[in-house]
């Protein structure tokens, strides 16, 4: 009996995290070696979960590819501790990009520098 119930749980834990983790490790394989380019936030609401203490904020991006392509996107991403309250609409983030899915992009936190004023 104990058996079943230790084979459950572990049964459990793996179908709800397995989501998460292929995730994260597709997220940093597209910062490795996406297509770099810059979006500009249109608007970005958050979405009442988080993900490690970070909120999960669903943004509308207007993309520009290196080519001079554009478009937009809605992507839900976490929101580090750092910009909270920096990143609004009409801020520039450097994304990585999916050069076979477009829609598929990651927004790059670590190349990200906040624009200062005078």
């Amino acid at each position: 009996m104990t058996l079943v119930i230790v084979s459950c749980t572990l049964l459990i834990s793996v179908g709800v995290w397995l989501p998460f983790l292929v995730v994260a490790r597709n997220g940093r394989r597209l910062l490795a070696t996406g297509l770099p380019a810059q979006a500009v936030v249109e608007s970005m609401a958050d979405t009442g979960m988080s993900v490690n203490h970070r909120p999960v904020v669903s943004f509308v991006l207007q993309v520009r590819l290196p080519s001079g392509e554009t478009y937009r996107v809605t992507h839900r991403q976490s929101l580090p501790r750092i910009p909270m309250g920096v990143v609004a609409t009409g801020t520039v983030l450097p994304v990585k990009v999916d050069p076979q899915r477009y829609e598929r992009l990651r927004i790059d936190w670590f190349a990200w520098r906040p624009a200062h004023h005078a």
